[in-house]
């Protein structure tokens, strides 16, 4: 509790100067971005050693959530806008976190190998995948965060089709009552 008071903290302090996000007071902060990042550990656990993207990390979540959970595994958050890069390192560096760079980069410029990628809110999912695909180790996943859509489901279908995906899990949530609806999509690289 007291790691995630000093995320939150230095999270609000930095979002005064460098526009990360539009939510703005602690609560929110972690019922919106932290515990809505850690939602992924109902269906999925990394484990030990294992290597994580978070493409389009501006905000860094669900990047340093993560990165907090998962300590033994070593998480890399990717963005093209030096400002936030630059936000997501300073909060790194304040929190002493030493399984979590963020670099500088179009993705489509980025040549590292991961076991997992994720993505939240970024992108349609026409334009993720095949932006990122060469990121990911055979056998490996892709987790994406997004709102919920009947019409975005039928285009994850037809990319998955298209790069060999599976889709491994499929989780449902609202993070309260009035919430939108989100879904995490596990996809499994054949």
């Amino acid at each position: 509790k007291k790691m995630r008071k000093k995320l939150i903290d230095t999270f609000l302090e930095k979002n005064k100067k460098i526009n990360l996000s539009a939510i703005r007071d602690a609560d929110s902060v972690f019922l919106k971005h932290i515990k809505d990042a850690l939602e992924l550990d109902k269906i999925l656990k990394i484990k030990n050693g294992k290597t994580i993207c978070d493409i389009g990390t501006g905000g860094w979540f669900p990047l340093l959530p993560l990165a907090m959970t998962y300590g033994w595994s070593k998480f890399v958050g990717i963005d093209a806008r030096r400002k936030k890069v630059d936000a997501v390192n300073d909060i790194i560096k304040n929190l002493w976190l030493n399984n979590v760079e963020c670099k500088r980069s179009r993705i489509e410029d980025f040549d590292e190998k991961f076991d997992y990628i994720t993505a939240r809110s970024v992108w349609y999912i026409d334009k993720i995948i095949p932006w990122s695909y060469n990121l990911l180790k055979k056998w490996w996943s892709f987790i994406l965060y997004k709102q919920y859509d009947e019409s975005e489901y039928q285009s994850l279908l037809n990319i998955c089709k298209k790069y060999k995906l599976d889709i491994k899990e499929k989780h449902r949530y609202k993070l309260f009552e009035w919430d939108i609806e989100r879904i995490i999509y596990i996809l499994k690289k054949k």
